[in-house]
């Protein structure tokens, strides 16, 4: 039975854990220095929308994950744990003259200005049109719980308050994770520790080049429901959630590991949604916070094998799709043990 350590228990390390835990051939072991989702997957919308937030070069990885939720959601949900995935649509709206050619020449379905007001009434009335997809949408704290509760039903171990100190490496492969109490034996080590990765990486020589990017959110209370539909448009998004509320996010902001939201970001979340929907002006702001998300310099997250450490499986890099990414890299990372 191989043992497997995974350091990070966010959405990707929490995915990959129920992943092989299912396994019964692997023994599974998950290591959090603070709390499952305490970082960036706690503090994410769970927008699952591979045509609004993914560029090309991902879209099909994205479009397996989402593909893979329905199932996985189902079985997770056994746990006794709603993770309020709801398959609906995306309405993106044009507000410019070359927004509404870039639409609709697009994937999704066109809908003139009427139609799409007609859909959604409390669009800026200057809309000049809106295109509509299918996507989706979870509660990412939801779903961090239910595949660790699963994880553990199917065997697998989880410690929270575990900080790695750093890795052990002998002829060419990672033999031990160090913790306060000692050494953890490992035959195989998934890095899913986002972007706190590279400082357990690069003492190995794994050269691994993935940043802290600040994302802010606002959560908004409208005294009245405003949006059937998720929303997007230029990078952000509105999203509705069940409890009557309206996640409006997210800034991209490469300022190191200062996880604080600022008056700036807040104010340009806030000027976003009421341009969107006017409706969202004078509604009440319930909860302001931000996250470090793991990138890279163009954008892929990095999945497999380090060079040079075949038992040493990355899993970081995600940015703001690791939600709709979890399922496909759990299955990736399944794909390449060694």
């Amino acid at each position: 039975m191989a043992r497997i350590v995974i350091v990070g228990g966010g959405v990707i390390g929490c995915a990959v854990a129920e992943r092989l835990s299912r396994d019964r051939r692997h023994q599974v072991l998950l290591l959090e220095r603070d709390t499952l989702g305490a970082h960036a997957s706690g503090a994410a919308a769970g927008l699952l929308a591979p045509y609004s937030e993914i560029g090309s070069v991902e879209f099909e990885l994205a479009s397996r994950s989402l593909a893979a939720f329905p199932e996985l959601v189902e079985r997770i949900e056994r746990s006794g744990i709603s993770v309020e995935y709801r398959a609906q649509e995306t309405i993106t709206p044009a507000l410019t003259a070359e927004e509404e050619q870039r639409l609709q020449r697009g994937p999704g379905r066109w809908l003139d200005a009427g139609t799409a007001l007609a859909e959604e009434p409390a669009l800026s009335p200057t809309v000049r049109g809106a295109s509509l997809v299918m996507e989706a949408q979870v509660a990412p704290l939801r779903l961090v719980r239910a595949l660790a509760w699963t994880a553990v039903a199917q065997g697998a171990e989880i410690r929270e308050g575990t900080p790695v100190g750093w890795m052990t490496v002998r002829a060419g492969c990672v033999q031990a994770v160090q913790i306060g109490e000692g050494q953890v034996k490992a035959d195989v080590v998934v890095l899913a520790a986002g972007p706190w990765s590279p400082s357990l990486a690069s003492p190995l020589g794994v050269p691994l080049d993935v940043r802290p990017i600040r994302g802010q959110l606002v959560t908004l209370r409208p005294s009245r429901p405003v949006l059937r539909r998720m929303l997007t448009w230029r990078g952000s998004y509105l999203v509705p959630k069940p409890d009557g509320t309206v996640v409006a996010g997210s800034t991209e902001e490469e300022v190191g590991f200062d996880p604080r939201p600022t008056a700036e970001g807040v104010a340009g979340l806030l000027q976003f949604a009421a341009r969107a929907v006017p409706a969202l002006g004078a509604a009440g702001v319930e909860r302001v916070w931000a996250a470090l998300r793991p990138a890279t310099p163009d954008l892929r997250p990095v999945i497999g094998p380090a060079p040079g450490l075949p038992n040493l499986l990355l899993a970081t890099g995600h940015n703001r799709n690791g939600v709709l990414l979890a399922p496909v890299t759990a299955e990736l990372i399944s794909e390449r043990l060694p």
